[in-house]
């Protein structure tokens, strides 16, 4: 399609012109949420800006002044069914929630061609009708008015988990009788018949409205109606899958995903995902399964958006592999109580730089570390580069002391190192079961005594141990 310039320029002309009068009309004081509706307007020029204000403003009747979100999204879902909306003139609609029952009807619509392409009718004569669900909410939409659990809408989103786990074994028939009703005979008038492929034993069974289960069709079944089922069984759970995956691509949710993702493409797979994401409500659980398949824009999305605060040790242990080092920095921004876990906070303090370690340590809530030896290390990422040069110009070394020898054994320590605290309560320990034992400290230039490191008196030559004991403090 080729554009005009003079087409553009009369769309941003309109545009404009339109925000410009919705100021003038409801005051500059509303410039702000003016200029967000307009963002939000999917026409493309405003056509519905003014509409949008004055609502959002309670100009229009509701009994409660409606948020700018709710309003947005029900413009926007006007909007995409104008096809399926006979009064197509928003600024006849007095109240959003007269925009709301329309939205809603043709959203209704849409929703039940789409479920009517996810079952089959297979056989109609005048007096029954067949047909074959693939999915749950097929098999809800057939099965109304029965008390099947294929068919019970309850459970997320009113639906249930019964005719995924049964559809693993057996294939469905819903015989509905059309000279029936619920009312006239509320058992007889609906049959699902269950027909299972797993060599159970029992191959078929009949299942009346109230849920009652049969050896045997009820009366009104004919063979015609019966050689239609047998003729379509075979292709049954081939077009069932297949259908699922076409049903799970249009409305995907996470919990799914590993039942199809060895069927989806590469781009189906972006786009389920960009869906799943668009869609809120998302948990580091989520990551979990999606994870491997996550472009590096998706996984930023989840770190930024979804996971604030949700993920523990054993969710970050399933999502590293997955994330590069700028995207654990952000992970561990918003949950900063991995560090709990001082196992992977000493992995982290290998990957990272002490210049990544500072700036973090700068944005993330240290109240939430709380493990001993992780707030040790933490203390050490959060010195500047200045602080670290100090702390590196000097150090510390313990050691027991005996009447036969000042120096049992050198040990190099250091404040920020966790590891140091217990070498250094286990001396301790041993000092206190040890008569006549001291525990001493000394402070140096840094490196000053590395070489006598591990060794005793008798192997550290005498002025070494003569500036030793005029240095050394007891502990």
């Amino acid at each position: 399609m080729e554009f005009k310039l003079s087409q553009i320029l009369e769309s941003t002309i309109l545009l404009e012109g339109r925000k410009e009068d919705a100021i003038k009309k409801y005051g500059e004081e509303h410039t702000e949420l003016i200029d967000m509706l307009s963002s939000e307007d999917p026409s493309g020029n405003n056509k519905y800006l003014d509409w949008m204000v004055k609502t959002a403003l309670g100009q229009n009747q509701d009994d409660q002044i409606p948020t700018a979100d709710l309003i947005i999204r029900t413009v926007n879902d006007f909007h995409k069914q104008l096809t399926r909306i006979k009064n197509k003139d928003i600024n006849s609609y007095k109240t959003l929630n007269d925009l709301k029952v329309v939205v809603d009807e043709a959203l209704a619509k849409e929703e039940e061609k789409r479920v009517a392409k996810q079952a089959k009718k297979i056989f109609e004569n005048d007096t029954a009708v067949i047909y074959v669900p693939f999915t749950v909410h097929a098999s809800c939409k057939y099965g109304a008015g029965s008390k099947w659990c294929i068919a019970g809408t309850s459970g997320a989103n009113n639906l249930n988990n019964y005719f995924d786990d049964y559809s693993r074994h057996s294939n469905f028939y819903f015989f509905i009788n059309k000279k029936m009703n619920a009312r006239s005979n509320p058992r007889d008038y609906k049959y699902a018949l269950q027909w299972r492929f797993d060599g159970s034993g029992r191959e078929m069974t009949w299942w009346d409205a109230e849920d009652t289960s049969h050896n045997n069709p009820p009366s009104w079944v004919t063979p015609e109606m019966m050689s239609a089922v047998e003729a379509f069984n075979p292709k049954h759970k081939v077009i069932k899958l297949g259908a699922q995956a076409k049903a799970f691509v249009e409305d995907p949710n996470y919990n799914n995903y590993k039942k199809f993702e060895d069927i989806l493409t590469p781009e189906q797979k972006t786009m389920v995902i960009d869906k799943i994401i668009s869609k809120g409500g998302l948990t580091s659980n989520a990551f979990s399964i999606l994870s491997k398949d996550l472009t590096e824009k998706q996984i930023n999305d989840f770190i930024t958006n979804y996971v604030k605060g949700q993920v523990n040790v054993s969710d970050y242990r399933n999502m590293k592999d997955n994330l590069n080092t700028p995207q654990k920095l952000t992970l561990l921004k918003f949950n900063p109580s991995i560090l709990n876990n001082y196992d992977v906070m000493k992995e982290m303090n290998e990957e990272f730089t002490d210049e990544q370690k500072y700036k973090l340590s700068k944005v993330i809530d240290a109240k939430q570390i709380n493990n001993t030896d992780s707030k040790v290390l933490f203390r050490k990422w959060s010195m500047s580069p200045e602080e670290r040069e100090k702390h590196g110009s000097t150090s510390f070394y313990v050691f027991l002391s005996s009447p036969g020898s000042f120096v049992d054994r050198l040990v190099k320590v250091d404040p920020l190192d966790p590891e140091s605290y217990r070498t250094i309560n286990m001396m301790k320990l041993k000092k206190q079961v040890q008569s006549d034992t001291d525990m001493y400290g000394i402070k140096t230039q840094a490196g000053m005594l590395d070489e006598y490191i591990g060794s005793s008196s008798d192997s550290i030559p005498e002025d070494v141990i003569d500036s030793i004991k005029e240095k050394a403090t007891k502990i």
